[in-house]
């Protein structure tokens, strides 16, 4: 049972990284739109990027804390 969730455990931390990677990038996008000339499309997806991204920081938050709930799991056997 230890072993699964270590597995677990090995498998949320994977996809934690993936969502911190996603959020740099998409928000590292948005903030270089914004920076530019200004025009219609470019403040659309700049903002489209911006909701992405605070989704994302929601997504990394919850996964963090499934994170910590296995781990107290594997503490505690």
């Amino acid at each position: 049972m230890a072993e699964s969730n270590t597995e677990q455990i090995k498998y949320e931390t994977e996809l934690l990284k993936l969502i911190a990677l996603f959020t740099l990038a998409i928000g590292g996008g948005s903030i270089g739109l914004f920076l530019g000339t200004l025009t219609p499309l470019k403040l659309l997806l700049a903002w489209a990027g911006t909701f992405v991204t605070v989704i994302l920081i929601a997504g990394a938050w919850r996964q963090n804390k499934r994170i910590r709930k296995l781990f107290t799991g594997v503490q505690e056997t």
